[in-house]
C-alpha cells in the first residue's frame, strides 16, 4: 500500500476499535480460485494468514460476518460459528443431489480433513467427490451444499441467517463499522446493497469497501462511507499488522 494511505489505514483501525458492532461482508475476491479440479497451496496459505488477521481485529468486537465463500476457511482461523452466516453454503456440508429431503449432513472427520487438503492442493476434487457418501432416503449420491449445486438446499444456511437478522437488528441508532471486502456484483443483494441500505439508514454506521476495480460507492453515503481500490485478502493483513 503507497505510504500515503498508511493514515487512511490507522484511520480504518480506530474505526473499527471505536465502534459498538462490526458487521463484515467478504465476497468473491476473496475466495480460493479453482484450476483444473485443484487449488494452489500458496493461495490458501495467503488467504489463512487474512482470516487470521481478521480474527485478531474483530476479537473483542460484537461482529457478525456474512461470506459469500464456499471454502470453509474462515471457521479455521478462530471465528466464532455463531458469528458466521455462509448463504451460498459449504463444501464441508453435504446433500442429496435430488433434494428428496431438506436434511443437509455434515462430513466426518476423515472427509473433513480430505476436503481441506483439497484446498490446500494436496487432494483432488474429483478424487474427493467419488468418496461422497450417498442419501440415507433415497440412495442418492451426496453433492456438495454450495450454491452452484443443482437443486441448492438453502436449508443450510437459513437457521444462521435468521441469527444473522436478529443481530442486525440490535444495530439499530449504535455505532455501526461495516466492512465490505471484495464483494462485486455476482451476488449484490446479499452483502452489498443490504450493507449500502443499512449505512443510509442508520446515521452512525461508516461502511469500508474495498475491491480491486468495484469500489465505488454511492452519493447517497458518500459522507459515511469510504471506498478503497485494493486487493481485499491483501488489504486484511496491512490492518491487522497492529491487532
Amino acid at each position: 500500500m503507497e505510504d500515503n494511505s498508511r493514515e487512511e489505514i490507522q484511520k480504518i483501525r480506530e474505526n473499527i476499535k471505536e465502534a459498538e458492532l462490526v458487521l463484515v461482508g467478504i465476497g468473491e475476491e476473496f475466495g480460493l480460485k479453482e484450476a483444473d479440479g485443484r487449488f494452489k497451496k500458496e493461495e490458501y496459505e495467503v488467504r489463512m494468514a487474512a482470516y487470521q488477521g481478521l480474527q485478531r481485529l474483530l476479537q473483542n468486537k460484537n461482529y457478525f460476518v456474512v461470506t459469500l465463500c464456499t471454502d470453509g476457511m474462515i471457521r479455521q482461523a478462530g471465528l466464532k460459528d455463531e458469528r458466521i452466516v455462509e448463504p451460498c453454503g459449504s463444501y464441508y456440508q453435504l446433500q442429496c443431489a435430488n433434494k428428496c429431503t431438506d436434511m443437509i449432513t455434515v462430513p466426518d472427520e476423515d472427509l473433513q480433513k480430505k476436503i481441506k487438503g483439497m484446498f490446500q492442493g494436496r487432494e483432488e476434487k474429483k478424487n474427493i467427490e467419488r468418496e461422497l457418501p450417498v442419501c440415507g432416503q433415497c440412495g442418492k449420491k451426496l453433492i456438495w451444499n454450495t450454491i452452484e449445486t443443482e437443486n441448492y438446499a438453502e436449508e443450510g444456511y437459513l437457521e444462521q441467517w435468521k441469527a444473522y437478522t436478529k443481530w442486525l437488528q440490535g444495530t439499530v441508532n449504535h455505532k455501526v463499522c461495516l466492512l465490505e471486502l471484495g464483494t462485486g456484483m455476482k451476488f449484490p443483494t446479499v452483502i452489498r446493497w443490504p450493507f449500502e441500505k443499512i449505512t443510509y439508514f442508520n446515521n452512525k454506521s461508516l461502511l469500508i469497501r474495498v475491491h480491486s476495480r468495484l469500489f465505488q460507492t454511492t452519493e447517497e453515503i458518500k459522507d459515511r462511507s469510504t471506498g478503497i481500490e485494493y486487493n481485499p485478502v491483501e488489504f486484511v493483513k496491512e490492518l491487522s499488522i497492529e491487532a
